[in-house]
């Protein structure tokens, strides 16, 4: 028979778990389901780690937008989708992505339509405009953005108008 965890080691679990790695309420609600944990001292735990600050779900955002967009090459759109599917409240997610550099933003979406393009330089130029278009649509980068990339690499495109 397996061991029944008592509230506390639960709560100690998830403190060390936090600590070395940022956690929103929804990951450490599913951890605790999956260990069988009861709802109402699931509550209290989180509780309790929202209120020592193990848990602080705008720093969470932020540092899941920033690592998605860096390592990943995730676009706006589907960081803040998938923190939404987090539960993460939507002005904390407008914030984290709204802290992502414009600059860097729109640089990180030219360094992935050029590297895409290579891989498409057998293809008619409007084929290029749209495969890119799709691409990078894909990685949740916003339409309009996208087609000025496309324009500044003298692509276009005729797809996105009704994506």
């Amino acid at each position: 028979m397996a061991d029944v965890m008592t509230r506390d080691e639960v709560f100690r679990k998830l403190a060390a778990r936090c600590t070395s790695k940022e956690c929103c309420v929804s990951e450490v609600r599913e951890k605790m389901r999956n260990w069988n944990i009861a709802r109402i001292d699931e509550d209290s735990v989180v509780e309790q780690l929202v209120a020592e600050r193990f848990i602080d779900e705008v720093r969470y955002a932020r540092a899941f937008a920033n690592d998605q967009f860096r390592f990943a090459g995730w676009g706006r759109i589907k960081i803040s989708y998938t923190l939404r599917q987090k539960s993460i409240d939507s002005l904390t997610v407008s914030q984290a992505v709204q802290s992502i550099d414009e600059s860097e933003y729109k640089e990180s979406l030219m360094n992935i339509l050029k590297v895409k393009m290579r891989s498409l330089k057998a293809l008619p130029q409007q084929a290029q405009g749209e495969k890119l278009m799709r691409f990078a649509m894909s990685r949740g980068f916003e339409p309009n953005l996208i087609r000025q990339s496309l324009k500044e690499l003298s692509l276009e495109c005729e797809v996105g108008t009704e994506i």
